[in-house]
């Protein structure tokens, strides 16, 4: 039986989430950081705690903005929630906790504007710059990463960002399955992601149901995608 003094320890932990959730000043971060790339796994922490008490630990690759410097970051974490890749011309807000060390990362809550959330990333300064290209994600140097920014001669106009991202609306019977997309975990449904426009593959995860998979081209616009997920082990 739960006591009064439980409840009321409870309550405080109600109310500072609450307060950690609406509390960030997106002025107080000056850092635009890329995540490119990443190997993830997802956990429960014990005790358990329901409905969802899944944790991320993540090691990846990024780049992170810092005034006139760009340059590549190794990143590890070990948050409550997964932080998807960035997609072209997007960043994250970010500010250092221990300069090139950590880093704390400003999340958009999905669904909520205005509201975010805060991932700690320890990280490891490289003295490049990582490119994703048709071969995966390489570091070139910071000479060559400035030539290959440098403008063409003839001027052309770039694509606009909406001609290149589409926003994929991703939902499950039941709620709160992974979503991997080609293999990297961009959330939980539901979900709204930005993805680049092209083919792509789409599974949702939730333990105790069949894996569901659908590969699909993404055009731009808004498109919904549902998954009706199967029990493993149906009564």
């Amino acid at each position: 039986m739960r006591t009064a003094k439980l409840d009321f320890l409870i309550l405080i932990i109600v109310l500072s989430a609450a307060v950690a959730l609406t509390a960030k000043d997106p002025a107080d971060y000056p850092l635009r950081v890329e995540l490119l790339g990443n190997n993830w796994h997802s956990y429960r922490p014990y005790p358990y705690r329901e409905p969802t008490s899944f944790r991320y630990r993540v090691t990846g690759r990024g780049n992170v903005e810092d005034g006139p410097t760009l340059h590549a970051v190794d990143f590890t974490y070990d948050c409550a929630m997964h932080v998807p890749l960035t997609v072209p011309n997007e960043t994250y807000l970010a500010k250092w906790k221990k300069p090139q060390l950590q880093l704390e990362v400003l999340v958009p809550v999905n669904g909520k504007e205005g509201k975010y959330e805060t991932c700690e990333m320890q990280t490891t300064d490289r003295e490049g710059v990582y490119l994703k290209t048709g071969q995966g994600l390489i570091e070139v140097s910071q000479e060559d990463y400035k030539a290959r920014k440098a403008p063409p001669e003839t001027s052309a106009v770039p694509p606009t960002q909406s001609a290149t991202v589409s926003k994929l609306s991703v939902t499950s019977n039941p709620d709160n399955a992974e979503i991997e997309v080609d293999g990297e975990l961009m959330g939980t449904t539901p979900s709204v992601l930005d993805l680049s426009v092209g083919e792509h593959t789409i599974v949702l995860r939730k333990t105790g149901y069949k894996l569901w998979q659908r590969r699909m081209k993404v055009v731009t616009g808004e498109i919904k995608l549902n998954g009706d997920l199967e029990p493993e082990n149906p009564q």
